[in-house]
C-alpha cells in the first residue's frame, strides 16, 4: 500500500486523489463533502491517442438545439459560436464587439437607424451567397410573427423586439430601424442568436434546421449524434483565418471521472468542466495543463417569488442569512470563484461592491421566519431544482444543492433536492415548477443589461420561455431598467444600474452565491484555445504541437 501524503487542509491519497480534511469543514458541510470526497478519482491510463486531423472537446452534457434562435444553453450556444457567422463578434479574450460579417457600420444622430456595410464574397456553407437579403431573413424569422418560418419557440425574440424593420438597401448594405434608442443594440448583435443562417437551408428543413444548421463561421455541421457528440469540419472557405485543426468533436460524457480519464488518456484533448477535485491532479501532471479565465458568470439561488411562503421578502432574506456562500466557494468551488454580492460579475462594468449582503446569520434567519409566522415549520418541504451535471457556472451542482439543504435545514426550512437534466430543468423552471433553482448565467454581451433586464425585469416573466425564472417583478427597477436602455453615456448608465442593483439587494428575489472561473484542462501540446469571458471557446486558432 502507497502512503498518503499530507498537506495544508486536505491529504493526498495513494491514487492521486486530494481530500480536504473534515476538521477545516463547517458543521453544515461535512456532510456533504464526506459523501463526495473521491469525485473525480479513477484509474490513470497512459496511453496518448493522437489524431492529428481531429480535435476532441469532452463536454459534461449535450447541445439542446443547433438553430441558435432556440438555443439557450451554453453547450448549443458554443456550437453555433464555431458553425456561425453574426455582423459583429466578439474579440478574442474580451467582450468587445469587432466587424465580423460587417466590415463597417453607423449610427443615426437619434440612435435609431444602424446601417451595416457587409463583407463581400462570403458564401454559406451549402455555397448560397450571403448578403443583405440573408440578413434580413435571419432577423425577421424570429421578430415577425407572421413569417413564414417563425416558430413560437424562439428563445431571444423578446431580445429583438425593439427592431421595427430590417431592410436591404443593396446586396452589401443593410439597415436596421429601431423603435427608441437602445444602448446594448451593438452588443446584441455580437451574440448567438444574431447568427445568420442560410435562408436555403431553413427553407429546406423548417423546423428540423436545428439538426442541420448552415452558417458562415470557420467550421460547417457534419453531424450530431444527441447525447454522444457533435461534429464539425473546417470551413475552409472562411473569410477569416481558417481553423488549424480539420475536425472538431464535441464528445458528450456527464461523469467528470470520465472526462478526466479521457484527457489522461489523449482520447480528448481538452475537458470542459474540470471537477474541483481533478484542478490539483492536473497542476501535477506534465502532460496536462489547465486554461482558465475569469468569466462573466454568476451561480445563483433563485427564489420563486411567485409561490408561498417565498412571496414574502423576509422568507428570502431568512434563506439568504441561513447559507453559507463563503464556504461553499471554500469548499465545493476549492476558491475558484469568488464570493457574489450582486448579480453582476466583478469583470462586468457598473458591477457594485458595497450592495447589501445577507451575511451568514442563522440567528438572524430564525428571526425573520419568526417574524414571518414561521417560528417552527413551514408545513411543506420547499423544491429546490438542480441540474444533473456539471455546468460552467458549477461544477458540483450536487455537493451545492447538499450544503444548501443542510444549511436551510438547520434553521426549520425543510429541502427537497429535484436533479434535473439540463433540458429538462430549463422546462421545469419556465413553468415555474420550483420553490428554489441552483442555476446560473453568462454574459453573453458584457453589458449589465445583459443580466439586469433579463434575469430580472417583470418583462421577462412572461411568455414560454421566462428567463426571469424568480419572477420577480418591481415597477421602480423596470422603470431603471428602462432608462438605463435609453441612453448611451455610460457614466448616467452606471448610475440607474446602481440604482438598480441596490432595489434588487433590498427584495432578495435570489441569493447571489458565486462569480466561478472558467476552467478547462488540455493536453500539454495543445496551444491556442480561446476561453471567452462569456464562458464559451474559440476552437479555431487551436493546434497541435508538433
Amino acid at each position: 500500500m502507497r502512503p498518503v501524503m499530507r498537506g495544508r487542509g486536505g491529504i493526498t491519497g495513494s491514487n492521486g486523489c486530494f481530500v480536504i480534511c473534515a476538521r477545516f469543514i463547517p458543521p453544515c458541510l461535512v456532510a456533504t463533502l464526506m459523501a463526495g470526497l473521491t469525485m473525480g478519482c479513477g484509474p490513470r491510463r497512459g496511453s496518448q491517442q493522437v489524431h492529428d486531423d481531429r480535435l476532441v472537446v469532452a463536454r459534461a452534457s449535450d447541445a439542446t438545439n443547433l438553430d441558435p434562435a432556440r438555443a439557450s444553453d451554453i453547450e448549443s450556444l458554443e456550437v453555433a459560436e464555431q458553425v456561425f457567422g453574426r455582423l459583429v463578434r466578439f474579440a478574442a479574450g474580451r467582450l468587445e464587439p469587432e466587424p465580423d460579417l460587417a466590415t463597417s457600420w453607423s449610427v443615426s444622430a437619434d440612435g435609431m437607424i444602424w446601417t451595416f456595410e457587409l463583407r463581400p464574397r462570403v458564401h454559406f456553407h451549402d455555397g448560397t451567397p450571403f448578403d443583405a437579403a440573408s440578413v434580413v431573413f435571419s432577423f425577421e424569422r424570429q421578430i415577425v410573427s407572421d413569417h413564414a418560418f417563425h416558430e413560437p419557440d424562439f428563445v431571444w425574440t423578446r431580445s429583438y423586439q425593439n427592431i421595427k424593420q430590417v431592410i436591404a438597401l443593396s446586396p452589401l448594405r443593410v439597415q436596421f430601424q429601431i423603435d427608441r434608442p437602445y444602448a446594448p443594440f451593438l452588443a446584441n448583435l455580437a451574440i448567438g442568436p444574431a447568427a445568420i443562417v442560410s435562408p436555403t437551408a431553413v427553407k429546406k428543413w423548417g423546423s428540423k434546421f436545428g439538426h442541420h444548421p448552415v452558417g458562415t463561421g470557420p467550421y460547417r455541421f457534419l453531424e450530431w449524434i444527441p447525447g454522444d457528440r457533435v461534429t464539425l469540419e473546417r470551413n475552409d472557405d472562411y473569410w477569416d483565418q481558417p481553423a488549424k485543426i480539420k475536425y472538431l468533436v464535441l464528445l458528450v460524457l456527464p461523469d467528470a471521472r470520465q472526462r478526466m480519464q479521457a484527457l489522461e488518456s489523449g482520447t480528448a484533448d481538452i475537458i470542459q468542466q474540470v471537477a474541483p477535485d481533478d484542478i490539483p491532479l492536473i497542476r501535477l501532471d506534465p502532460d496536462l495543463r489547465l486554461v482558465s479565465a475569469p468569466a462573466a458568470l454568476v451561480a445563483y439561488l433563485a427564489l420563486n417569488t411567485q409561490r408561498r411562503p417565498l412571496d414574502d421578502p423576509r422568507i428570502r432574506r431568512a434563506i439568504a442569512h441561513a447559507i453559507r456562500r463563503d464556504a461553499i466557494v471554500r469548499y465545493v468551488y476549492q476558491g475558484l470563484a469568488t464570493v457574489a454580492v450582486g448579480p453582476l460579475p466583478p469583470n462586468v462594468w457598473g458591477a457594485r461592491s458595497d450592495l447589501v449582503s445577507f451575511e451568514y446569520d442563522q440567528e438572524r434567519a430564525r428571526t425573520l421566519l419568526a417574524e414571518a409566522g414561521f417560528s417552527g415549520a413551514i408545513g411543506r418541504s420547499l423544491k429546490l431544482y438542480v441540474p444533473s451535471v456539471a455546468r460552467q457556472y458549477v461544477p458540483a451542482p450536487d455537493r451545492v444543492a447538499s450544503v444548501i439543504r443542510s444549511c436551510l435545514g438547520e434553521v426549520g426550512l425543510p429541502i427537497e433536492i429535484v436533479t434535473r437534466e439540463p433540458g429538462d430543468l430549463q422546462r421545469a423552471l419556465w413553468a415555474g415548477e420550483h420553490d428554489l433553482a441552483l442555476t446560473g448565467w453568462f454574459g453573453a454581451n458584457g453589458d449589465p443589461d445583459n443580466f439586469l433586464y433579463n434575469l430580472l425585469d417583470s418583462d421577462n416573466t412572461t411568455g414560454s420561455h421566462p428567463s426571469n425564472v424568480a419572477f420577480y417583478s418591481n415597477a421602480w427597477f423596470h422603470d431603471i431598467i428602462g432608462m438605463a436602455q435609453r441612453i448611451t453615456d455610460r457614466t448616467e448608465r452606471e448610475r440607474l444600474y446602481s440604482q438598480a442593483q441596490a432595489i434588487v439587494a433590498n427584495d432578495a428575489p435570489w441569493l447571489p452565491l458565486a462569480h466561478p472561473m472558467v476552467m478547462f484542462a488540455a493536453r500539454a501540446g495543445i496551444h491556442g484555445l480561446v476561453v471567452q469571458p462569456s464562458a464559451m471557446a474559440l476552437y479555431r486558432s487551436v493546434e497541435r504541437a508538433r
